[in-house]
């Protein structure tokens, strides 16, 4: 069983979905969450095929911002759960093994809102004591090393994701 998570930033083009579509193939995930898709859930949810997967969901962009959507195979059994425009939460159960949760996350672009991801993120793991897997894009880094940009990351904003962290048990994969 693999997961993966991808940052596409626009499925309008062509070009993006062709390099997505090789992904997919080149990896051949059992589950596979886009982020950024740019889209409508319709054509994001028609590309299904074309990704090489039986099942899709999506989530709308808020116009050419945000849009997810997660892309699955019949060979696992994936119930989604409540989603929002920054998330998309579901239970999976392979064939013979035990149900566990996989949310898929793009933070929230503004600063200032982040704290509703983390809010999130902290009630998704109060109400399911099932195995968890939280993928995406974050928007935010968990050490000021970890960030290329202009503007320095605030101690204040990197801790309220630290905070988050802990409190939902997460680990860093490192990816």
């Amino acid at each position: 069983m693999s997961c993966f998570s991808w940052n596409c930033r626009g499925l309008g083009n062509a070009a993006t979905v062709k390099e997505l579509r090789d992904f997919a193939k080149s990896v051949a995930p059992s589950v596979l969450c886009v982020l950024e898709t740019q889209v409508h859930r319709t054509p994001a949810e028609g590309l299904k095929g074309t990704l090489g997967f039986n099942n899709a969901f999506a989530v709308s962009s808020s116009g050419r911002s945000g849009g997810l959507g997660i892309f699955w195979n019949n060979d696992i059994k994936l119930e989604i759960l409540p989603y929002f425009q920054y998330h998309i939460d579901a239970i999976i159960t392979e064939l013979g093994g035990d149900p566990w949760r996989l949310t898929c996350v793009y933070g929230e672009a503004k600063t200032r809102d982040r704290h509703k991801t983390w809010d999130m993120l902290k009630h998704v793991k109060s109400s399911s004591h099932l195995p968890w897997v939280c993928i995406g894009d974050f928007n935010e880094v968990l050490h000021r090393s970890e960030h290329d940009g202009v503007q320095e990351r605030s101690y204040a904003q990197i801790a309220g994701f630290r905070e988050m962290v802990d409190v939902c048990g997460l680990y860093d994969l490192g990816f």
